[in-house]
């Protein structure tokens, strides 16, 4: 084993420790009802942000996409909300990554949020935790290179017409999307589908609701056969 890799087990053994530590005191939580059901009204082409934000599958890996989707929960908010974009140590150790020779493959982007009482927290959507500002910051030292405030992100959001969503248009997509989704229910990665409430799932079956989805999935059916394809 390289010195590199005793590095990153170690740094894993400890990150792991603090986590299981902060979700016992407080300092780190899952994503609350509130949020969710504002995230039901956000869209990333075709799926709401309820279920892109709960699924890893969808999040992990994608964070500067899916944290400016998050920080649209709280722009018509009280709250003051901004993107850190930082180099974090679960990137900076990892293997995978060069980080001396390549700072960049060590970039993260991060929600803060700033609640009207004062309570600042932090929003990773790769891990898919909400924590405590200053726990997450001792967690993995993130060394900032930018942050957009609230009249920034509003501000690239209309000018890239991050709101184009037409739910006619749009929903013949989901039968595409949605298996792969349901298909990841039982992996270990998967937190919010294997929890006893199975948020995950909850939120796919309102969506289908929502959207008539099994008549979508007749009426995709029934045009192929109009068009020789079944």
């Amino acid at each position: 084993m390289s010195i590199k890799e005793k590095k990153w087990k170690l740094f894993d053994l400890k990150n792991r420790y603090l986590l299981i530590w902060g979700l016992k005191h407080g300092k780190i939580s899952l994503y609350d009802d509130e949020l969710i059901e504002k995230l039901r009204d956000i869209y990333y082409g075709c799926i709401p942000a309820s279920i892109i934000l709960l699924s890893n599958y969808m999040s992990n890996g994608y964070c500067y996409d899916r944290a400016l989707l998050l920080s649209r929960a709280f722009l018509d908010t009280e709250d003051d909300v901004n993107l850190i974009y930082a180099a974090v140590d679960s990137l900076k150790y990892n293997p995978k990554y060069d980080y001396k020779k390549n700072p960049m493959s060590a970039d993260h982007c991060i929600v803060e949020r700033i609640t009207k009482d004062g309570k600042h927290y932090i929003y990773d959507t790769s891990m898919g935790f909400v924590y405590d500002k200053d726990y997450y910051f001792f967690m993995e030292h993130p060394k900032i290179r930018h942050i957009n405030n609230k009249e920034a992100i509003k501000k690239f959001i209309e000018e890239d017409d991050f709101n184009d969503y037409d739910e006619e248009r749009d929903k013949y997509a989901t039968p595409l999307i949605l298996p792969n989704i349901e298909s990841t229910y039982n992996e270990p990665r998967e937190m919010y589908s294997l929890l006893d409430n199975n948020m995950l799932k909850r939120e796919i079956e309102l969506f289908k609701t929502k959207i008539e989805y099994e008549n979508i999935c007749y009426e995709i059916e029934e045009d192929m056969k109009v068009k020789g394809f079944k």
